[in-house]
């Protein structure tokens, strides 16, 4: 597998100047890439700059909306809805949490529902935008179905993540980020173009047999079985249902039929910690996590990490060495 170093400021700028001409809008772009280049930063290549080649392929097929204009209807003091116009998912979320944050702000709680809307990437970048204004984020949203059901032998589930962010005072903010899939449908896409294998127990293939190889995969499994399976089925049902959109088997397939906005739904849930009386939840979690990070670690573990203490050293190391992109990918966004 050859790989490009590529650090942050250049590569930003090849993935705008593919989206640009595409026909994407500046604003809505430059968006876009930040979302990207994000995940790629963290490690999560599934949800980098390798994704700008399906989103080229719909806008220019007329599945994404270049210069969509977002309207939010607010409901009440805490709770909006952004119908987000069949544009881009990534500026929609970056609208839709600061909205909420706004809210937070005065009423303690956002809650923003997000309709007519397009893949978002990485949700933990939208968790960084709440734990950054010091409060706690919850997001989640819907994807088409690649995941068989708990007990099922055929698709029905998305891979449906679902994301937290807690402030920590001094250090990096605590993000919890996954999807509710064994894994991110995107890692699977990630190992075919790197061509590498699969851990057992993550996929089946068309006979519905376990597989290692990501190019024989057709369907992924729930994490943890039934409560993975579960926990999807709750957050098709906070995003997909309520707002009235399509779920599971109904959504719009990302890949394949470019043509057609696939009418995706999402939800941004920001809490402000001094609304609630509590000046002092960053100071206490920054406690919390170094009381975990005491904790005896078992045979073979060097240390007891938070969620997202790997992405944070990976984030640096991306900083000093470059960002790692796949060849194939790299040689698309110099083309």
């Amino acid at each position: 597998m050859t790989t490009q170093y590529v650090f942050e400021k250049e590569l930003k700028q090849l993935a705008l100047e593919k989206l640009v001409v595409a026909g994407l809008n500046v604003a809505s772009a430059k968006e876009v890439v930040d979302v990207l280049v994000h995940a790629d930063m963290t490690g999560v290549h599934s949800h980098g700059v390798m994704r700008v080649e399906h989103y080229c392929t719909r806008l220019q097929a007329g599945g994404l909306k270049p210069d969509a204009e977002f309207s939010i209807e607010q409901v009440s003091s805490s709770v909006a809805v952004l119908d987000s116009d069949d544009g881009m998912g990534h500026s929609a979320m970056i609208a839709a949490t600061r909205h909420a944050i706004e809210m937070a702000k005065d009423s303690g709680l956002g809650f923003v529902s997000v309709k007519n809307g397009s893949h978002c990437g990485a949700l933990s970048y939208f968790m960084e935008q709440a734990t950054d204004a010091g409060m706690i984020g919850i997001s989640m949203t819907q994807t088409d179905t690649c995941v068989a059901p708990y007990g099922g032998a055929t698709k029905f589930l998305g891979t449906n993540p679902i994301a937290f962010g807690f402030p920590v005072e001094g250090g990096s903010p605590m993000i919890v980020d996954m999807a509710t899939s064994a894994t991110a449908y995107g890692k699977l896409l990630h190992a075919r173009e790197t061509n590498q294998t699969i851990a057992s127990g993550l996929a089946l293939d068309e006979h519905g047999n376990d597989t290692t190889d990501p190019h024989k995969a057709t369907t992924l499994l729930p994490f943890g079985g039934h409560k993975g399976s579960g926990i999807s089925l709750a957050i098709d049902a906070l995003t997909g249902v309520l707002m009235g959109a399509n779920y599971s088997n109904h959504i719009v397939k990302m890949y394949g039929d470019y043509d057609k906005m696939r009418k995706l739904a999402s939800l941004v849930i920001v809490i402000n910690p001094e609304k609630l009386g509590n000046p002092l939840f960053a100071t206490v979690m920054a406690q919390l996590v170094n009381e975990l990070h005491q904790v005896p670690p078992a045979p073979g573990v060097d240390k007891v990490l938070a969620p997202n203490d790997l992405q944070v050293e990976y984030k640096i190391q991306c900083q000093q060495n470059g960002i790692p992109v796949a060849e194939g990918v790299y040689q698309y966004l110099v083309s």
